[in-house]
């Protein structure tokens, strides 16, 4: 698919995001998640699944291709989030794009949608002081610690409008946690690029009903699937996927 440039990247940063996909099973999921800030931009997304996909595009032969996946040199691994979020600050709107099989959706929601309440305790977090807030956002309670002296009101995920980079910042269940783990100013020319493809234009909330509309009937008719095997490890995956970040579409 063509990409569009929408910006360059003034500083890559890169967080470790914890998360708990199963509400009954306290196992968690690791992937690098990239940050991109531009000048009134900013792109957020999965490193593993980013790679993936260019190793997709590098290789017409499959056996050069599997080769490449299974060199753990390459470090490729497959099962990192879908999802792109895109922030503008100029528009004060955030775009997300997401993946249901075979089809791809875009979404848009109001920059500010975080009523922080910001504290006076502070703490050391990767070498700066950082101070605390917190908020409620997708039917969870967060807690963010953000960097003062990093000038960008930015963070991971759709999170944003603190007076400082955010460094860390989990929800009270802990189920979800992203924490950084590496800020670098790009050493050569790094664009922030838009993914041109026929998306399905929709909401929050019709994204989510969308979901779980594909999850409830993939489980109840796993007979589209031939090999019994494959259906069994797709609808268990399916069942257990049941913890989103968001589990609230406000």
């Amino acid at each position: 698919y063509p990409e569009k440039e929408i910006g360059q990247a003034d500083i890559i940063v890169t967080y470790l995001k914890t998360q708990q996909q199963d509400s009954l099973n306290s196992r968690k999921r690791k992937d690098n998640m990239i940050l991109l800030i531009g000048k009134n931009i900013s792109s957020f997304y999965s490193e593993s699944t980013d790679r993936f996909i260019n190793a997709t595009h590098r290789f017409s032969n499959i056996a050069d291709f599997q080769a490449f996946l299974s060199d753990p040199a390459n470090n490729i691994r497959t099962g990192g989030s879908l999802y792109r979020v895109y922030k503008n600050f100029n528009e004060k709107e955030i775009t997300t794009t997401d993946h249901i099989p075979s089809d791809s959706y875009l979404y848009k929601e109001n920059l500010n949608l975080f009523d922080w309440k910001i504290s006076g305790e502070t703490d050391s977090l990767f070498g700066y002081k950082v101070q605390r807030a917190t908020t409620c956002f997708g039917g969870r309670e967060w807690i963010a610690w953000f960097a003062p002296e990093i000038p960008f009101n930015d963070g991971p995920y759709k999170f944003n409008g603190l007076p400082g980079l955010i460094l860390k910042i989990h929800d009270t269940r802990n189920h979800y946690a992203f924490e950084v783990v590496s800020i670098d100013a790009p050493k050569e020319k790094t664009p922030i690029l838009f993914t041109e493809r026929t998306y399905i234009r929709t909401t929050k909330e019709g994204f989510s009903r969308a979901w779980n509309s594909f999850r409830e009937s993939f489980i109840g008719n796993t007979e589209m699937i031939p090999d019994s095997h494959s259906r069994h490890i797709m609808s268990e995956n399916l069942r257990r996927n049941n913890n989103p970040i968001e589990l609230k579409a406000e």
